[in-house]
């Protein structure tokens, strides 16, 4: 595929069948073109930083990490409970857990400093 041309993940009928049938709606053709656009290029996006992710790492494979940090980047982050920000920490690298240590040792010093 020429570089300049936007990647079609995102097939046309696809979607007007959906708003058809699951929605019980009809579409106009330029908002399902305006729509598939849209969303092509966020998934395009998305794959690219999710392998630059991977290559950071010294992988050649895209990981689940790779696609959850780039999802977070372009579409949002999806708010955690504790308990899922706890398992989400614990699951780092040793390295990783004393840099995320260290963060919050500065934090709670800065704190204190401030009362």
């Amino acid at each position: 595929m020429p570089k300049n041309k936007q990647a079609e993940f995102i097939r046309f009928n696809t979607i007007k069948e959906y708003i058809n049938d699951i929605l019980k709606m009809r579409s106009s053709d330029s908002s399902v073109k305006k729509f598939i656009k849209e969303f092509d290029s966020a998934i395009a996006t998305t794959l690219i930083d999710a392998g630059k992710l991977s290559k950071e790492d010294k992988r050649n494979t895209v990981m689940d990490e790779d696609i959850i940090t780039a999802i977070e980047k372009h579409l949002g982050k999806k708010h955690l409970t504790w308990q899922e920000t706890a398992e989400e920490i614990i699951k780092q690298n040793p390295t990783d857990l004393g840099k995320i240590s260290k963060a919050i040792n500065d934090y709670i010093a800065k704190e204190q400093k401030k009362k």
